[in-house]
């Protein structure tokens, strides 16, 4: 089987065939495969694997493997960065892990063996570089790093010097190009203890040239800002200000790379993540919630000039993160599922379509899903009913290799669910 309809697939290594289906659906089938979009396919109780173990998933056909044990290394949780965060670097030799600690952890990208601690790379903006394999950037406050890691090398490229704090707030991307990097210029007020968000700001790695600059509102006009990223290909800065509001400043709004306005939209802080259509275009992926019909819409919308295509309605009862990091297999998103607050336990009589589930969707709108495994974690439940309690690290936060051949995810299994050292990479 292949995911994006070729290659094959780690985490999840998997390769379900195209499948299109009806909006509900029967159980799918217990030997795997690719049940049509919107059957109910129930996750299977299965033992937690032991490390390097491996299984093909009873319901929906992905190979699985362990690759961690945070509780033997007495780690606090070992697991991706992000779902919009791009694990391996640019020939997936290496991957990169992060700890509950915020610690980096470099491995062996084919066989995952540990290889070390990066001791020094660290803050908001962890990030590889999209062509050369042997470099990262990080940025952990206002001064841009790069870090080479086959002998440790560690070069500031450009300091923010104007700003406390330069970065895309964790979400964002470098573009493919690794030319184009999009941040926000932050200041520190020290009397009331809180970061103001000062400016936009479009950098050049390439010539080391700040290229553009967009004033903010005042701090209290921009009480919910969330992320900022350059878009794929460099043509666009997004924003999400995480606002159900029309004005400017608020919902997401989208602006050329010499930042000026191009489009809003009052879509407030679902998760997302930037990608390409099959047709190359640079489209923003969003879970957006419609009250009037209490269902989650999985959208996309294109960046040059916001229209709008619904690709997938799911369940209230569940949480998503998008992936779009799997650059060399245009026109899909991996989607990674997650219980939240108002469904605290689960059955399988009761069980929702895509629930606790990891699925590539296409992105053209026809509804089309590779639905590969799941992944058996649970953030909230009656022991752990909010975030205070719960442990973020436990959504899978499932991410895409470049090549659409692996995804990894992060899994508690259910065990322990209050404890962090619990999650695991799979």
């Amino acid at each position: 089987m292949a995911l994006f309809g070729t290659a094959v697939l780690l985490a999840c290594s998997s390769s379900p065939a195209n499948s299109q289906g009806n909006n509900g659906g029967n159980n799918g089938g217990n030997n795997g495969g690719n049940p049509a979009t919107g059957a109910v396919v129930a996750q299977t109780d299965l033992a937690r694997p032991a490390v390097g173990a491996a299984y093909n998933d009873p319901r929906l056909g992905a190979r699985v493997v362990r690759l961690t044990d945070a509780r033997a290394a007495g780690i606090g949780g070992i697991f991706p960065d992000y779902s919009k965060r791009q694990a391996w670097n640019a020939d997936e030799s290496r991957l990169l892990l992060r700890t509950g600690d915020g610690d980096a952890r470099l491995y062996n990208g084919q066989t995952y063996a540990f290889l070390q601690q990066l001791a020094s790379v660290g803050g908001e903006d962890v990030l590889w570089h999209p062509a050369d394999p042997d470099l990262l950037y990080f940025n952990p406050d206002n001064a841009l790093h790069r870090y080479r890691v086959s002998d440790g090398n560690d070069t500031v490229v450009h300091t923010f010097a104007n700003y406390a704090f330069a970065n895309t707030r964790g979400e964002g991307n470098l573009s493919l190009d690794g030319r184009w990097y999009a941040v926000c210029g932050q200041t520190y007020d020290e009397q009331a203890q809180e970061t103001h968000f000062q400016d936009l700001v479009v950098y050049d790695l390439v010539n080391d040239a700040v290229t553009a600059t967009l004033a903010l509102p005042p701090p209290a006009n921009l009480p919910d800002f969330d992320w900022v990223s350059i878009s794929p290909l460099g043509g666009f800065v997004v924003v999400d200000y995480a606002s159900t509001e029309t004005a400017r400043f608020r919902g997401v709004e989208v602006y050329d790379r010499a930042l000026n306005f191009v489009w809003q939209r009052p879509l407030g802080a679902g998760h997302s993540d930037l990608g390409l259509d099959a047709a190359g275009n640079e489209v923003l992926v969003m879970a957006v919630y419609d009250p009037e019909r209490n269902v989650n819409d999985i959208k996309s919308y294109r960046l040059s000039d916001g229209r709008e295509t619904t690709l997938l309605t799911t369940s209230e009862l569940f949480d998503m993160h998008f992936s779009c990091r799997a650059s060399d297999r245009r026109g899909w998103c991996l989607v990674s599922t997650f219980d939240f607050q108002g469904r605290l336990t689960d059955s399988a009589a009761t069980w929702l379509p895509y629930e606790d589930e990891i699925f590539a969707l296409n992105l053209d709108g026809n509804g089309t899903t590779q639905r590969l495994c799941h992944h058996h974690s649970r953030r909230y439940s009656p022991a752990t009913p909010d975030s205070d309690t719960s442990c973020y690290f436990s959504e899978p936060h499932a991410t895409a290799s470049r090549t659409g051949t692996r995804v990894l995810f992060g899994s508690n299994w259910r065990d322990q669910i209050a404890d962090c050292m619990s999650v695991d990479a799979y």
